[in-house]
């Protein structure tokens, strides 16, 4: 029977299986899998070297960024000490000039003070001198009577405060 007669095919199958699997298995196992294994390898130390120069990178940026923010606090409070005593000294400068200008203007105003009142002192020393020439003048020629300059310099010596006044 032809159906029986399989194990000869059977036979002759199992044998071409077991070259097939071992040819496989020997061309995976020292080719393919070694080729393999190198690339992951190669992956894997890439990835790794490539973490740690990041890491790397990544500790000298933040220490970069440290001094750069203790830069940019140094030049802060140095600005704000250089803007203080700018202001310091613009105020003291201001004070001496303001002192200064007071002072020159008081100093204006009392001499000021003093000329004017030695104007008035001058004025009314003129002015009482024209009061007596023009009494002795009005008097010499309103009346033949003879006044003696003495009465004539205390009668306006009498009237100048209260003119005044």
């Amino acid at each position: 029977m032809p159906q029986l007669e399989q194990t000869e095919f059977f036979i002759s199958q199992l044998f071409w299986l077991v070259v097939i699997f071992t040819f496989l298995f020997i061309f995976l196992w020292r080719i393919s899998l070694p080729r393999i294994s190198s690339v992951l390898e190669k992956r894997e130390s890439k990835i790794d070297d490539d973490i740690t120069s990041a890491k790397q990178l990544q500790a000298e940026a933040e220490e970069i960024q440290k001094q750069i923010d203790q830069q940019l606090r140094n030049a802060r409070l140095e600005t704000s000490e250089l803007i203080k005593t700018a202001s310091t000294k613009f105020q003291n400068h201001t004070t001496k000039e303001l002192h200064q200008l007071d002072n020159n203007l008081s100093n204006t105003i009392e001499e000021s003070a003093t000329t004017i009142k030695k104007n008035i002192k001058d004025s009314l020393k003129q002015i009482h001198d024209q009061t007596y020439l023009i009494a002795k003048l009005t008097l010499s020629k309103i009346s033949n009577v003879p006044v003696n300059d003495n009465e004539i310099k205390d009668t306006v010596d009498q009237l100048q405060p209260k003119v005044i006044n």
